[in-house]
């Protein structure tokens, strides 16, 4: 059967160096990290590195006006008053991306910038690169009863989608622009944009592969996800109805 969508990568070893890199990083209150967060970043893809675009809901701490003094022609800002949440900002970031390569991670370093090449080198074979706790070289550093509610989740989604896929909520990726032309991001939600995101991917025939990363503990910041078990439990039982729904169609 032909693969009608998937990037041919098998006949030619892609030449990156002439790729342009555009890394989407969402914020909101990461005054502490941000500055920290792009200097890695920048650091860590060198020449590749196009554009880093932050994109900032406004932050009462402020955090983009980190962002407008740090004056860097290739660090771009959007601050969002009338639109809120992690699905919508990445995939704002997404739509305003200019690279033949796109990136995105959250900044409060808990995902190491100089992990990002180590996603893009594998764009020589594949159309998405997924950073994943749960693959050789994958590591959780959270509290236990933190990693093992995230384990749960993706254990779910394995079953019922598949294990093509191990980390189905991990965040951090680096994706093939026109692999981002067929598969618009939804804007819904929280972290099951992401689940739909990789599914989709998948059953369009991307080739999909997934890169160990040690995850750790996030420096300060606000964090929507790890504020207490009733919250993880909210976004628990989201991830769960959206895996349900891709499952079945509806």
């Amino acid at each position: 059967m032909i693969n009608k969508h998937a990037i041919d990568r098998d006949s030619e070893d892609r030449d990156l160096a002439r790729d342009s890199i555009s890394v989407v990083i969402p914020s909101y209150n990461e005054k502490d990290n941000i500055k920290e967060a792009i200097e890695r970043t920048s650091k860590s893809l060198g020449d590749n590195l196009l554009e880093i675009i932050v994109v900032d809901d406004d932050s009462p701490d402020k955090t983009w006006k980190i962002v407008q003094d740090m004056k860097n022609p290739k660090y771009k800002l959007i601050i969002r008053s009338k639109e809120r949440g992690l699905a919508s900002a990445i995939a704002t970031g997404v739509e305003k991306a200019k690279g033949n390569i796109i990136v995105w991670l959250d900044c409060d370093l808990g995902i190491q910038p100089e992990d990002i090449p180590r996603l893009v080198e594998k764009l020589r074979y594949y159309d998405v690169a997924i950073g994943s706790r749960y693959v050789k070289g994958g590591k959780e550093l959270r509290p236990k009863w933190r990693a093992l509610l995230s384990y749960i989740i993706n254990l779910f989604a394995s079953i019922m989608l598949g294990f093509s896929v191990r980390d189905w909520t991990s965040g951090f990726i680096a994706v093939r622009k026109e692999v981002l032309n067929k598969i618009k991001l939804s804007r819904d939600g929280f972290g099951e944009y992401f689940i739909e995101f990789a599914y989709k991917c998948i059953k369009n025939g991307y080739k999909v592969t997934e890169v160990g990363y040690v995850y750790g503990i996030r420096k300060g910041g606000v964090s929507k996800s790890d504020g207490n078990i009733f919250t993880l439990l909210k976004y628990g039982a989201q991830y769960g109805l959206k895996i349900i729904k891709l499952r079945f169609g509806a």
